[in-house]
Formats: structure tokens, C-alpha cells, sequence
């Protein structure tokens, strides 16, 4: 039996994709940003206990602190969480190494007992099953993002019915916080302090420094144009 509240609930920040969550119970704590899977399906023989295991699949170039906030909000809701970083070549090169990426995480995610990070290529549902997962965490941040998700998760559905997609809003603080803009940002030398983890700005900063040192010089057009004017025309051979 799900608890009740005295009160209306707030606003909730987590939300299950319409339709695709038949036979999970949720039960909302005190805090309206936090919700507790409580039972799996209703089929289960009754004292049965089932662990659940979801997968926050990404990119994570570079982790944010929208990631970090959704990792361990969702630490709190499933038994394991598998931050699970994507293998993708047909993607514009990375700023960040697979490697990289996954060291950064491991770092950041140390302080959640039941949190791992690992990597994958391929269809998403076939790596669910590979590591028993049931339900996916995705983080949604505009209308935008939720148009291309619910695709997703209809895809997924389609693909796999036992699999479930969890969609959880970001706090407030970092809703607008993307690791595409956090990269532009960085590499026009603005400052990104407070939206990705120290040690991320860190690394981030000294890869972006080391990429532009390392780029040739920029020749201005006027430089171009000047260097014309003198250079000689070429006689024609006889």
C-alpha cells in the first residue's frame, strides 16, 4: 500500500513516462523531489524481494552538475544505479577520452554505495539485459528534451515491454546546464564555476588550454591580402 499525505503533493520533480510504469508502486517521502520504488510487479508471490537495477545512460562529456544531481537523487530511489557511458563513434569526437570520462565518474560517484559506472555500445536494451536492469533514469530539462525522451522510451518500449523509463526533472540550479554549453563556454574563456564539479573544471580548463596551445597560429585576411601584393608574378616559360 502506498502511504498517504496529509497534504496536496508539491509539485513532483520525478515523473514516469504515461502508460509505461503498470504494476510499480511509488511512495513520495517528506521531500516532494524524492521518491522510493517501494514494490515491483504485482505478480510477484507475496515475501518475494526483487532487486531493481537502473541504468543513467550518457555521454558525459564532460559530467555536470545536473549529472551529479540526478545520480544521486536516483541512488535514492533504486537499489543500483548504473551510470553507464556511451560508446558511440559515429558521434563528433569527444572532448574527453572514454577513459577520462569514466575516471572523472568513478571519483565523483564514490561517495554512493550503490552507484557503478561502466561503459556500452549498441542498443541500449540489449545492455539492460546484459546487466539485469529494469528501468531507465533520464533527466529532462525543457519541452524539447521531453519530445525527443518520450520517443526514446516508446522506442525502448517497443524494443523491450519490461523495461521502464523513469524521467526526472533537474534541480532548479541546474536546468538550464548542458555539457555542450559548459564546453563552449570554457573555450570562449568565460567561466563555468558552480555548474560542473571542481574536479571536472579543473580538467576541463587544462584540456581546452592544451587544445588551443597546441593549434597554429591564426593568419589574419589582412595578412593574407599584404603578403599578395608582394609576392611576385611568375613569368611565363618560353
Amino acid at each position: 500500500m502506498v502511504p498517504q499525505r496529509d497534504s496536496p503533493l508539491p509539485a513532483a520533480e520525478l515523473f514516469i513516462a504515461p502508460g509505461m510504469c503498470a504494476g510499480l508502486e511509488f511512495a513520495v517521502n517528506s521531500k516532494p523531489t524524492v521518491c522510493v520504488l517501494i514494490r515491483g510487479p504485482t505478480n510477484l508471490h507475496r515475501g518475494q524481494l526483487k532487486r531493481v537495477i537502473a541504468i543513467y545512460p550518457g555521454t558525459f562529456d564532460p559530467p555536470t552538475n545536473g549529472h551529479l544531481d540526478l545520480i544521486q537523487r536516483g541512488s535514492n530511489i533504486f537499489d543500483e544505479l548504473v551510470v553507464a557511458i556511451l560508446r558511440n563513434p559515429e558521434k563528433e569526437p569527444a572532448l574527453f577520452s572514454l577513459a577520462e570520462r569514466r575516471a572523472m565518474l568513478q571519483s565523483l560517484t564514490q561517495p554512493f554505495d550503490n552507484v557503478r559506472v561502466d561503459t556500452f555500445g549498441g542498443l541500449l536494451v540489449d545492455y539492460a539485459m546484459r546487466v539485469g536492469a529494469r528501468a531507465l533514469l533520464r533527466g529532462i530539462r525543457a519541452i524539447s528534451d521531453y519530445e525527443y525522451e518520450l520517443q526514446m522510451a516508446l522506442m525502448n518500449r517497443k524494443l523491450d515491454p519490461q523495461l521502464e523509463t523513469v524521467f526526472m526533472m533537474p534541480a532548479e540550479t541546474y536546468s538550464y546546464v548542458s555539457s555542450r554549453l559548459v564546453k563552449e563556454i570554457v573555450q570562449l574563456g568565460g567561466s563555468v564555476h558552480g555548474l560542473i564539479p571542481d574536479l571536472v573544471e579543473k580538467k576541463l580548463t587544462e584540456k581546452v588550454n592544451g587544445k588551443i596551445s597546441r593549434q597554429p597560429p591564426a593568419v589574419s585576411r589582412q595578412e593574407i591580402t599584404s603578403e599578395s601584393r608582394h609576392r611576385q608574378p611568375r613569368g611565363r616559360r618560353k
